[in-house]
């Protein structure tokens, strides 16, 4: 199967990585500066922004992003979260309340525990009236929810909003998950042909290794670092500062190999 879509924004938001300006300019060889952190939401009021979960925080501003660089507004699009973990943080502090002091648990925190909190809040804060979906493939949840939002796109007519992230490990979860950086990205997708498209990707299923052509150490370290971040090389190609193939194999199921065609 092969097929083109076209990229009409992208976002990011991560420790030195708050925003797509700058990862290009890492990726042109500036250093990362690791005290960046992205803008908070502008969809969440401040109340609702302290009651958020940190999956919340981490991916509202790279899919908000995303969005405002395809001048769509953010309910209109089909959204597609994509996480191994979900929320680490509350995970942590469920875990650690339930085996130590269960009768402090937190009603706020516990309603917030679900794998979709963060696609849950994006139904609600941005007006969202069409489909939301959370996805999970552990460490290859950045390839499947390429996968997942690249057949969206290609067998439909509207444009699709991916979002991959996956927050850092605390406490005991560092020895399940690794990661000491968050990391999220957003891509907003739609058939080709569309105006305000900022590049065309051909994509074509395969059986191959991952691969991608070199990056910035600081970029590789961060793919190293978090499985949501494997999908840097696909950004890199959408800035068109690398040429060639990317392919993201997961352990199981169908790899992605992605060119830039436009």
């Amino acid at each position: 199967m092969r097929c083109q879509i076209d990229i009409l924004g992208v976002g990011l938001a991560a420790p030195g990585l708050p925003d797509w300006h700058q990862f290009q300019s890492v990726l042109r060889g500036l250093p990362l500066d690791p005290a960046a952190k992205p803008a908070p939401s502008s969809l969440l009021s401040p109340r609702e922004r302290r009651r958020a979960p940190a999956a919340v925080k981490l991916t509202f501003p790279a899919a908000e992003q995303a969005c405002s660089m395809a001048g769509i507004e953010p309910g209109k699009p089909l959204a597609l979260f994509s996480s191994g973990m979900g929320d680490l943080d509350i995970t942590d502090y469920m875990c650690r309340t339930l085996a130590e002091t269960p009768n402090l648990l937190s009603p706020t925190r516990f309603h917030n525990s679900v794998h979709n909190a963060a696609s849950g809040y994006w139904s609600i804060g941005a007006g969202a009236t069409g489909e939301v979906t959370a996805l999970s493939a552990w460490c290859d949840s950045a390839a499947l929810g390429l996968l997942d939002g690249m057949t969206r796109t290609v067998t439909g007519s509207e444009p699709v909003l991916v979002v991959i992230y996956d927050d850092h490990a605390t406490g005991p979860m560092q020895d399940l998950w690794p990661g000491d950086h968050a990391f999220c990205a957003a891509l907003l997708m739609s058939p080709p042909g569309q105006r305000g498209s900022i590049a065309q990707l051909e994509m074509t299923i395969c059986r191959e290794a991952s691969r991608h052509p070199a990056l910035p150490a600081a970029l590789q370290a961060r793919i190293d670092d978090n499985p949501a971040a494997r999908i840097l090389p696909v950004l890199a190609l959408i800035a068109g500062e690398i040429d060639g193939e990317v392919v993201l194999a997961p352990e199981r199921g169908p790899a992605l190999k992605i060119t830039r065609s436009a």
